[in-house]
């Protein structure tokens, strides 16, 4: 086995999470235009503030289960092309990472109150639309679960210290253990 992230740590769970691409609209005109309009790319960095912004439970309390707390951040932005077009369409990668205690019901709740802000405060010929990408459940096993208990004890019997973290996601780990109720961790 190959251990990740290292010799003295060893993941025993991981974050979930909760992903989505979300298409922002507006009028599409030239940007020499009389008219003044707000375009997709200024909505859509509206709704990066609003996410930016959001209320996120804070770190868990010390002597917690799951010691990380869910994290949101806007992971890419595309849309326009060129100088003289004020683009119609804007479409941003959204990432949550999910815990037992703010869930991937929790990260969609979270990000459609916040594109229905956008949209009521700056509406658009279209509403906002949110796909759903991906999502996988947070798990943690305990320090005496398998196959976390075997590699504790295999590195011990070696001499070598380790302790228990929790990291992620992984996609074999989260699939294991939250999809199909088997004890994994990350290796």
């Amino acid at each position: 086995m190959i251990g990740y992230p290292g010799m003295d740590e060893v993941v025993v769970g991981g974050r979930g999470l909760w992903r989505a691409r979300i298409s922002v609209h507006a009028p599409s005109e030239h940007s020499g235009s009389s008219r003044s309009a707000i375009g997709a790319i200024s909505r859509a960095a509206h709704l990066v503030h609003l996410l930016d912004t959001a209320d996120l439970p804070g770190p868990p309390r010390p002597g917690a289960d799951f010691l990380l707390p869910p994290k949101l951040s806007v992971t890419a932005i595309h849309g326009g092309q060129g100088f003289s077009v004020v683009a119609d369409r804007c479409d941003l990668n959204v990432d949550v990472r999910t815990t037992p205690a703010f869930d991937a019901s929790d990260a969609e709740t979270l990000v459609r109150k916040a594109v229905a802000e956008l949209d009521a405060e700056l509406p658009g010929p279209a509403p906002t639309r949110i796909e759903e990408i991906a999502c996988w459940p947070p798990f943690q096993l305990r320090p005496d679960e398998q196959p976390a208990a075997a590699l504790i004890s295999a590195a011990r019997s070696l001499g070598i210290s380790v302790r228990t973290k929790t990291a992620g996601p992984s996609n074999i780990g989260n699939l294991l253990a939250g999809e199909y109720g088997i004890p994994a961790t990350i290796i």
